[in-house]
């Protein structure tokens, strides 16, 4: 957890903090869902799913519904990690680039961080039909 606390506070360089924790280990996470995703559909009898059917939705719904509780609750479990590292890592990337000497790169990461959070919260708001 000393990790975890060091790369909250920005503690880490800014290179480190953006290529190995920020990317590697969200890149790492992310095969591990899709592994988790993977052997999951693996698992179910897909005997009875109409594929050809227009409602992309209903199929998602039939595979969730035959997929087993244990890979149901291991996602969930991941994508909550997921949201938490990332908080984690993007409060520690905003404190890394305001610890770091010299404007260019700071200013950089921090245009990125604002930016991806204005466009995150637009497409919160589109999809809930607020805007």
């Amino acid at each position: 957890m000393n990790f975890l606390s060091k790369l909250y506070r920005g503690e880490y360089s800014l290179p480190m903090t953006f290529w190995v924790y920020g990317t590697l280990y969200q890149i790492l996470i992310g095969a591990i869902m899709i592994a988790t995703i993977y052997f999951g559909v693996m698992s179910i009898d897909t005997a009875g799913i109409d594929y050809t059917q227009p409602d992309k939705q209903k199929i998602i719904d039939e595979v969730i519904e035959r997929m087993h509780l244990g890979y149901l609750l291991a996602i969930l479990f991941e994508i909550f990690f997921l949201l938490i590292y990332t908080l984690i890592v993007t409060i520690g990337l905003w404190r890394s680039a305001s610890n770091r000497d010299g404007w260019f790169w700071s200013s950089i990461v921090k245009l990125i961080i604002a930016g991806s959070i204005l466009y995150y919260l637009y497409g919160a708001l589109v999809s809930y039909n607020i805007i």
